[in-house]
């Protein structure tokens, strides 16, 4: 069950990611960002370590060799 729970975790982190790039070009990783640092400043963990997730997406679209 927690493997299947991961797994449509990282699949939602992706589709997100990969909107933001489309709408946002460059501009999501600083969007992401800066949702992950309000996230952290309110206390929501869970929603701060989602969106840490769709940061490292969003470099990895953005940024990746190849």
């Amino acid at each position: 069950m927690v493997l299947a729970q991961q797994k449509m975790m990282k699949g939602e982190v992706m589709r997100n990611a990969m909107r933001l790039v489309k709408t946002r070009g460059e501009g999501a990783l600083q969007y992401a960002k800066s949702k992950a640092e309000r996230m952290q400043d309110v206390g929501e963990e869970e929603d701060q370590i989602y969106w840490d997730r769709i940061s490292r997406q969003i470099e990895l679209l953005l940024y990746e060799d190849g």
